[in-house]
């Protein structure tokens, strides 16, 4: 089970009394396990409104979805636990203070729990096990979560979610704002927490530096449609990169940069920093 897509559009209306469509005609699979994907596309591409319609926060205009084995239409069923549903496919917003509002860190990320009817003392030990997870320790609990920097309200955002263990994870632009060593950090947290939980992360994202050097899936938006779902790999080594109109990673400039500038030929196809570097003493210790 996880999320299908069936050819899914949203459509919002408008103050000119036509419809805009956000997403239009969306087919495409999800797997609860083993999944780490990037959510790409220009800002108005409809990332966002794809993102809450994996927990039901939006219903489809037209097409259905399946989440986790209930059968999503333009119509709430009563028959539907949509709490459940929220439950399974934790969303995480681009503004962490849109889920941030206790006096404590302890009392936030418990909410989640609480407000699934789970104990008061099961949610605590859920709260502390969360912070830990996202790399705070158990002194935050007590502090007040508006006097955090922007990027421990991020991880307790994150926190509130991931105590209420969904199988999928969505989070909305989490890396936004932050520095390079910030934004490393937080993606190699999400690694760790999908590797040793097996969740299905998903995350929405305009860094093509990320999505090179961390995501085995990508998923591109153009136009409110489906315009890509494969590898990096796959995507970064064609034209279909050009014809969304996104850039290439750092390292992948760099390296097409200093094989025309020096006539050289490096294997343009590098990750991280570090692999250009390898790379460069590969091709210079050969000569």
């Amino acid at each position: 089970m996880g999320i299908y897509f069936n050819e899914v559009t949203h459509e919002y209306a408008s103050y000119s009394k036509k419809t805009y469509k956000a997403i239009h005609n969306i087919t495409l699979k999800i797997e609860k396990d083993h999944e780490f994907v990037a959510l790409v596309g220009h800002t108005g591409s409809g990332k966002s409104t794809l993102a809450k319609h994996m927990n039901a926060l939006l219903f489809p205009t037209s097409g259905s979805l399946d989440i986790f084995g209930n059968h999503i239409t333009q119509k709430r069923d009563k028959k539907i636990s949509y709490n459940s549903i929220r439950k399974n496919v934790g969303l995480v917003f681009q503004f962490p203070e849109y889920q941030l509002f206790e006096e404590t860190v302890e009392r936030d990320i418990m909410f989640g729990p609480l407000n699934f009817k789970i104990p008061e003392e099961e949610a605590r030990l859920l709260a502390k096990n969360a912070l830990k997870l996202v790399g705070l320790d158990e002194s935050y609990l007590k502090r007040n979560p508006f006097n955090l920097s922007g990027g421990e309200k991020k991880r307790v955002s994150i926190a509130g979610i991931l105590a209420i263990n969904p199988e999928i994870l969505v989070l909305d632009e989490p890396t936004s704002g932050l520095d390079p060593e910030g934004k490393n950090i937080l993606m190699n947290l999400f690694k760790e927490i999908h590797e040793k939980t097996n969740k299905t992360i998903i995350i929405i994202t305009h860094d093509m530096d990320l999505v090179y050097q961390y995501f085995n899936r990508v998923i591109i938006l153009k136009d409110s449609e489906l315009s890509y779902d494969g590898t990096p790999d796959k995507l970064f080594k064609s034209d279909i990169l050009m014809d969304n109109h996104l850039d290439y990673p750092n390292t992948i400039k760099t390296m097409k940069y200093l094989n025309k500038e020096l006539n050289k030929n490096f294997n343009i196809y590098q990750k991280t920093a570090a692999d250009v570097i390898k790379e460069i003493k590969r091709v210079m210790s050969n000569e």
